[in-house]
């Protein structure tokens, strides 16, 4: 399309279960011409979570979630035998040690050489963030200040950082990232605190929903990144979008490149194997007549 905004990458999300095993997907996915492979992240589900606290439809959590793999460990493997990017969509960083897991996300973006965009989010599972010692009420700080930490060690040669929730005194750690510092996405709703969020300390936006939302927020969102004087490239977007007809997909993906979205992630819940793969054959199709 001469003088069109250039299309975003096509990627898959994938609720990994038993289905389909996650190398064959990841194969599947890197031989069609996908771009990323995301996965979302829940170290656990305490049996006494609230159901009417998932954000999916209904008030039952899916079977799925207590069978998540890890994301870093299985993304380190999709890494090493596909070209593909690596995401996470959603990652909780309030349920780590920050230390820790800037260490870990480092070797992953260093060894990917530098394939590694990470999605963070606050989660909606407040049992699940006790079990971490944390209080629900102060998730969004959490995570702020472990990103915030993490980010020093990825960039500085001796990294310090001081937060109520976080703390590193003078320190060396390496390897750093191969990107100059790992892009983190906001995976939440661009409104309110969440826009506050993405425009004050993240590298851009990972949400779902419909285009037309998603593009009414964009405008408030690049104004107020302008505003507050952060890099005049813009933030970062990734857009999670559920699988649809062909003509709707590539008018999706035509709206999103005139967004300047950055990759579109094609969300797969519970679905074996003779449904996802009849998905990504047509989607390929499109991802190649695109690209040319």
């Amino acid at each position: 399309m001469t003088g069109a905004a250039a299309f975003p990458g096509v990627g898959v999300l994938y609720r990994a279960t038993d289905q389909m095993p996650f190398l064959e997907l990841a194969y599947a996915a890197a031989d069609r011409g996908f771009t990323s492979l995301v996965l979302g992240e829940h170290t656990h589900i305490p049996v006494s979570s609230d159901p009417a606290c998932f954000p999916g439809a209904g008030d039952t959590i899916p079977p799925t979630y207590p069978r998540l793999l890890d994301p870093y460990i299985a993304l380190s493997f999709v890494a090493a035998r596909t070209p593909m990017k690596i995401a996470t969509c959603t990652s909780l960083p309030a349920q780590h040690d920050p230390i820790a897991l800037a260490k870990a996300l480092a070797t992953l973006d260093h060894l990917s050489g530098g394939r590694l965009t990470l999605g963070v989010g606050y989660g909606w599972n407040a049992d699940e963030l006790v079990s971490h010692g944390h209080a629900w009420k102060n998730r969004r700080a959490v995570v702020r200040e472990h990103v915030e930490l993490m980010r020093a060690l990825w960039t500085e040669t001796e990294a310090e950082y001081h937060g109520q929730y976080a703390n590193l005194e003078r320190s060396w750690s390496w390897p750093k990232p191969a990107q100059p510092s790992i892009p983190v996405l906001l995976g939440a709703a661009g409104r309110g605190l969440a826009m506050e969020a993405i425009v004050g300390w993240a590298d851009g936006w990972m949400p779902g929903g419909s285009i037309s939302w998603i593009a009414d927020r964009l405008v408030e969102l690049r104004r107020r990144w302008a505003e507050a004087g952060r890099p005049a490239s813009g933030p970062v977007i990734w857009v999670v979008q559920d699988p649809v007809d062909d003509d709707r997909f590539q008018a999706r993906l035509e709206r999103l490149a005139s967004l300047g979205v950055a990759e579109v992630v094609v969300a797969f819940d519970t679905v074996d194997k003779d449904e996802i793969l009849p998905v990504l054959d047509r989607y390929a199709k499109l991802i190649a007549a695109n690209a040319g």
